[in-house]
C-alpha cells in the first residue's frame, strides 16, 4: 500500500470510529440497505449449499468405501471351502455381494461423479465466484460514504463555525468542492449497486434451476443403478428368508440363535 493509501486508511478508520460514536453524522439510504440485506442472505445461503453439495459427493464416496470393506469382511467370514450346501450358497452370495459393492464404488460412483460435478457442483461453483467482485464493490462503496459521511462534517463545522483567517474562503471553498466530488463518487457507485443487486438476486433461483434438476436425476439414476443390482442378489437369497423378513419373523429367528448362544457354556463361563 502506497503512503497516500495509508493516509487514506487511518482517516477512514478515525472517521468511522466517529461514526460510531454519533460524532458524525452517518448517510442512510434504506432502499441500499434493504438489497444489501437481500444479497447477504442469497450469498449465505448458496455458499452453504456449494459447501453441502460438495460434502453429499464426498460422503457417498465414504459410504461406498465402507460397504466394499464391509463386503470383503463378509466374504471373508463365510470362508473359502464350503461345509455344507448351506454354506456354499451364502459364500457364493457373499462374493457376488462383493463383486456388486467393486462395482458400485468402481463405475456406479464414477459414472456419478462427472456428470454431478459439470452440472451440479461447476455451476453454483460460478454463481458464487461472482461474489468477490461484488463484495469489493461494496466495500469500496462503504468508504466512499465514509469519505463523504467525514468531509460533510468537516464542510458543515467550518460553516458553522467561520474562521477569521484571510484563508478560510479558499479552504471553504476547497472542501466544498472536495465534498461535491466524494458526493458523486458515492452516489455513482451507491446507484449503481441498488440497480444489480437486486438484478443478481433474481437470478439465483432461474440459474440454480436446472442443477436442482440434475441433482434430483442423478440421485435417481444412481440408487436405481444400487437397487437393480441389489434386488439381483436379493433374490438369489432363500426364499424362506426373504419370507421371513417380510412377515417380521426374521427377529425371532435371530433371538432363537442368541438364546442357543447363550445356553453355551463357554458363554456362561466367569
Amino acid at each position: 500500500m502506497s503512503w497516500s493509501g495509508i493516509k487514506k486508511a487511518i482517516n477512514r478508520a478515525g472517521a468511522q470510529v466517529m461514526l460510531k460514536t454519533g460524532h458524525i453524522e452517518e448517510t442512510v439510504d434504506k432502499e441500499y440497505e434493504f438489497e444489501e440485506k437481500r444479497y447477504r442472505q442469497m450469498e449465505k445461503t448458496s455458499t452453504q449449499l456449494q459447501k453441502e453439495l460438495k460434502h453429499y459427493l464426498e460422503s457417498l464416496r465414504i459410504l461406498s468405501n465402507a460397504q466394499v470393506s464391509v463386503s470383503e469382511i463378509l466374504s471373508q467370514f463365510y470362508g473359502s471351502e464350503a461345509k455344507n450346501d448351506y454354506s456354499h450358497k451364502y459364500r457364493s452370495v457373499s462374493e457376488e455381494y462383493h463383486q456388486i459393492m467393486n462395482s458400485i464404488n468402481t463405475k456406479s460412483l464414477a459414472d456419478l461423479e462427472q456428470p454431478y460435478n459439470q452440472t451440479v457442483l461447476n455451476p453454483i461453483s460460478k454463481f458464487n465466484s461472482y461474489y468477490i467482485e461484488i463484495n469489493d464493490a461494496i466495500k469500496k462503496r462503504n468508504h466512499k460514504k465514509i469519505d463523504y459521511d467525514a468531509m460533510k462534517s468537516k464542510v458543515r463545522r467550518m460553516i458553522e463555525k467561520p474562521s477569521t483567517d484571510q484563508s478560510y474562503d479558499g479552504k471553504l471553498s476547497q472542501s466544498q468542492a472536495q465534498l461535491t466530488t466524494l458526493q458523486q463518487s458515492y452516489d455513482t457507485l451507491n446507484d449503481q449497486l441498488k440497480q444489480e443487486l437486486p438484478k443478481l438476486s433474481d437470478l439465483c433461483t432461474p440459474f440454480l434451476d436446472p442443477s436442482f434438476e440434475a441433482f434430483v436425476k442423478l440421485q435417481l439414476r444412481f440408487f436405481n443403478d444400487n437397487y437393480n443390482q441389489l434386488n439381483n442378489l436379493q433374490m438369489k437369497l432363500d426364499a424362506k428368508s426373504r419370507e421371513d423378513y417380510i412377515n417380521g419373523s426374521l427377529d425371532e429367528k435371530i433371538d432363537n440363535v442368541l438364546i442357543k448362544m447363550k445356553e453355551l457354556n463357554i458363554t456362561g463361563a466367569t
